[in-house]
Formats: C-alpha cells, structure tokens, sequence
C-alpha cells in the first residue's frame, strides 16, 4: 500500500518518461531559474507532505484506518493542482514540463485532462509519444483524446513511434464499445463523469470515424506492416487482427467462416450450423470468469435442447489434453473449436481479435452477427430475441 505514495517524489516526474533537453525553450535564464527554484520548493513541501503522512499512518496497525488515512491525506490531491499552476506561470521552461509530467502521471479525471492537453499541445516533442499514446489507450474514453491522438500522430517524426502511436489509436478506439457497455450496465458509473464524456462515449462512431481508423490501420500494415509490435509479432499481424474485426465482425455483418477440428479431431466449421441460432464462446479453463459461466451455459443448452440452438465453444487452453478434462469432468456436452497449442494466441482468436476472455457473439439462423461481446443477462435476452424472430418464445429464466 505504501509503494506508491513513498515512491512518488522519485517516479513522479518519469511517468510518462520524459525526455527533455537543458534548454526547453528559449525563455530567458532568470525566468528559467525562479521557475526551477518554485518547483524545487513545491517538491520539498511535497515530499515532506508525504513523511508526515507516512508518520501518521505507522502509529496505527489498523488496516483500514490506514487506508482511511491515505485515501483523506493522500498528498497528490493538495498539490497537483499547485503543480499545474506553476506549469503555467512558466510556461516554456523545464520546471514547467516537469511538473506538468508529475501531473498527468498522478492524478486522474478533469485534471489529468487538462494536464495532458497542456502537455501535448506546448512540449510534444519532450516527451516519448509512444507512451503516451500507450499509456491513453486504456483510460476511460475522453471527448479530447482522439485530439491527443491526431496530434501525437502528426508529430511523430521516427516510423516505430508513428506505427506504435497508430496501434495505440486503434486500440483506444476499439475500447469505446466495452466502455459503453459499462456504462449501459452501471448507471452508478455514468453518474461519475462529467456529461460531456458520457455522450461522447455512448455515441456512436460515425462513417467518417470509422473510415479514419480503417484507413490508419491500412497504413500500418501497408508502410510500417514489417516493424516488430511485440515479442515476434509484426505491425501487420496486429493491426490485420484489429482490421479484420472492424471490416468483419461487426454487428450487422455476416459471421466471417471458421474452419477448424473439435476436440475430438474432427473437422467442421461455423456455416455447418446455419438455420440456427449460435452462441459463439471464446473460453478457456485457465480462465475464472469463463469457468464462471460453465453453470448457466448448461442451463442454457439443456433448456434449449429441442429448438434451433446451439452453443458452440473456441477453446484457448494450450495443452488439449487440459480442455478434453474439462469437458468432461464439467458437464461442457457442446461442441469446441480447439484454438490449437498457441492457447489465447492461437489461430481463430487471432482473427476476431479476441483480447478478453470470455468473449461471446450471438449469430442469428442466417448467419449475421446481431450481438457482440455479450455477457450474463445480454446473453439471455439476446437469445430470446433471436429465437422469437424464428418463431420461438423462451425464457432463459426458465427455458422451455
């Protein structure tokens, strides 16, 4: 609990990892000197904030007193803003680049906002884009953020930063969905944030959005495809993944073919159950929350045992042998793709760019995918849904 709060001092100002020449401007040097000399100041206001804390909180063995005490004492909220305050008294100077980094690497909400758009928009290039853009991508989604990206995008001068901002941008985007999922399930949630951010999170991408992303997706792979991403996967490979899905696998669109060998080794693909509706589960049992659902996936087939249903699973288990046991010793009497010995990696999930586990579609009788990335009660509804425009009222509450 501790680490964080007495490593700030050290780690604050390289969260971002800032690179920063002596000279940052040419503001002359008394301005550069007093700015330098607040913020060396401010620090040690700061750092003694921290003992203080630190002193409060070893008095006490209780645990939740102690949380109780970081969470209200916690030193970063009284002094962010006096950070940004100074950024901008000097602006152009280093101490202005460096308390604006403590900033945006300490603090989240509005505030780490108007950190990073002062960041970004003043010292872009005193700065490592690439983690910056990595660092966004998984934040909650912000009406100013595909600004940052278009920016960082256009100042990235080397090929491996553009290419690793541009991967960044497609990821961020490809993450609007599930946020907008969780606020539709978590209203609680959509009552944190300021208005703005909700609408522009629950809005939908507009043809000209997506044409962006399709096009900067090309790019990667047509100019930057050979550089290396991660480990020995190549732009291409990643951002072929992300296009396939946004060209592919959206709602609306027919279900891309999946050819492959069950568990069993035998041959057969997704179109061999058209006429049908489909439950398409990517699983695995190394994972808790897809072992999770074993329960209601039984409920789900048992009951819809006699209508044109069926479930059908993509095992990411990388020792067959692994998934085979599980089948077995728990009651999964579906039919599974075996992902092959890649696991999480392997062919299948690659294409429909799986990240999380599990993920569910729901395929309708012709083929078209009318729910993506579906869990607990969206399943139900959305089977019930498919299976009354065939002609068939169930309810998952007790299926019939």
């Amino acid at each position: 609990m501790f680490r964080s709060l007495f490593s700030l001092a050290i780690l604050a100002l390289f969260a971002f990892n800032f690179v920063a020449p002596a000279n940052v401007s040419g503001q002359d040097e008394a301005t550069s000197k007093k700015a330098a000399a607040e913020l060396e100041s401010l620090q040690a206001n700061f750092q003694a904030s921290i003992k203080e804390l630190r002193a409060e909180i070893s008095k006490t063995k209780d645990k939740d007193k102690q949380k109780e005490l970081l969470a209200t004492n916690n030193p970063v909220a009284k002094f962010a803003p006096q950070y940004m305050e100074l950024a901008k008294k000097f602006k152009g100077t280093k101490a202005s680049v460096d308390a604006t980094l403590f900033v945006a690497g300490q603090v989240t909400g509005e505030l780490k906002v108007e950190a990073v758009d002062f960041l970004l928009n003043n010292y872009p290039d005193k700065v490592k884009l690439s983690k910056v853009a990595s660092s966004l991508s998984g934040d909650v989604p912000h009406p100013k953020m595909e600004g940052w990206f278009n920016l960082m995008i256009e100042k990235s001068e080397k090929d491996a930063v553009k290419a690793s901002v541009l991967m960044s941008y497609a990821r961020y985007v490809g993450q609007l969905p599930t946020f907008k999922r969780t606020l539709e399930i978590s209203p609680t949630v959509a009552e944190r944030l300021p208005a703005d951010q909700v609408t522009y999170i629950t809005t939908p991408r507009s043809d000209e959005q997506k044409k962006l992303l399709q096009t900067r997706l090309e790019t990667l792979i047509e100019k930057y495809g050979d550089l290396k991403f991660k480990g020995r996967q190549t732009y291409r490979d990643a951002a072929s993944s992300e296009l396939f899905e946004l060209t592919k696998l959206q709602v609306g669109m027919m279900a891309p073919e999946i050819e492959g060998e069950d568990l069993d080794e035998i041959p057969f693909k997704l179109s061999d159950y058209r006429g049908k509706v489909v439950m398409l589960d990517f699983w695995g049992h190394w994972c808790p929350p897809c072992r999770a659902m074993y329960t209601h996936e039984q409920e789900i087939t048992r009951g819809l045992a006699d209508k044109p249903f069926v479930l059908l699973g993509v095992n990411s288990d990388g020792n067959k042998n692994t998934a085979v046991d599980a089948v077995s010793s728990e009651g999964l009497g579906w039919r599974h793709f075996w992902n092959g010995p890649k696991g999480t990696r392997g062919p299948i999930s690659t294409q429909w760019n799986v990240e999380g586990w599990p993920t569910v579609y729901l395929i309708d009788e012709k083929g078209v995918i009318r729910y993506k990335e579906v869990l607990g009660e969206d399943i139900d509804r959305g089977i019930e849904k498919l299976m009354a425009e065939m002609g068939h009222d169930i309810n998952l509450g007790g299926a019939e």
